[in-house]
């Protein structure tokens, strides 16, 4: 069975980042890296290793978007399903049952 492309082992990380193997578990006990833990096996979203090279870029000019707690409270609230788009949802997923 072949892996997605999406999860990455810490082996095939090191690989694609061109990086030690312990450099990877470093990065991974440290927080800079975002795995999750099977028994004793780690596997990396890619994203996360998208996230470490953009957190660790040399450019500084270019920064991340940060947004403020009621921006966010924004976001969820212009996201909440009104009546109509929620009886559309409860239809669809009860014809998944």
């Amino acid at each position: 069975m072949q892996r997605p492309s999406e999860i990455f082992t810490p082996e095939q990380a090191a690989e694609y980042l061109q990086l030690d193997r312990e450099t990877i578990y470093r990065y991974i006990r440290q927080g800079k890296l975002v795995a999750s833990k099977f028994g004793r096996a780690y596997r990396i979203p890619k994203r996360s290793i998208d996230l470490l090279l953009w957190a660790t870029r040399t450019r500084e000019d270019i920064s991340l978007r940060e947004y403020t707690g009621s921006e966010i409270a924004e976001f969820l609230e212009e996201d909440r399903l009104d009546q109509e788009a929620r009886k559309i949802a409860e239809n669809f997923f009860t014809t998944l049952e």
